[in-house]
């Protein structure tokens, strides 16, 4: 198509024509309209579901925790007794029972943590918030699972 020049006079073909790429122009806004709005309606969806996948993890972990502390406390606490027991029994001085009982307790609550702290992060709406924004972050999208992946990786290139 020609560029138009205000200084000559228009003919009846190039009107045609602006008025074939105003129409095609117009199909293609429209069309873009629908794909958004589609794409509006995926992610919605997308974020329902998160959410009920975020509340189950939630509702596990509170679950977990409480089992924990119920169960866990109780077979702990009589577990510890009778190990202290028997070992001062065997002899030994009751500062070094003592001791052990506390590393023994500190190496178990520390994989409670690590536990709790791998299931938490399953609590999100990264992927729902990246599609309402429409984020095009190739990042996001490659992200690794685990964050000793991500060390690799840098380290490697």
């Amino acid at each position: 198509m020609n560029t138009p020049n205000p200084d000559q006079a228009r003919d009846a073909s190039s009107d045609a024509e602006a008025v074939d790429l105003i129409q095609e122009m117009m199909g293609a806004a429209a069309d873009a309209g629908k794909r958004y709005q589609r794409q509006f309606s995926l992610a919605k969806t997308l974020m329902g579901r998160e959410w009920k996948l975020s509340a189950r993890a939630l509702l596990l972990v509170m679950t977990g925790v409480l089992l924990l502390t119920a169960v866990g406390a109780t077979l702990w606490l009589t577990l510890n007794a009778m190990l202290a027991l028997g070992l001062v029994q065997l002899g030994l001085h009751w500062a070094w029972v003592g001791s052990c009982i506390l590393l023994l307790n500190s190496l178990v609550l520390w994989g409670l943590i690590a536990t709790i702290r791998a299931l938490l992060r399953h609590i999100s709406f990264s992927r729902a918030w990246d599609a309402l924004t429409l984020s095009s972050n190739v990042n996001s999208a490659t992200k690794p699972e685990h964050p000793r992946q991500t060390s690799s990786a840098t380290g490697a290139s």
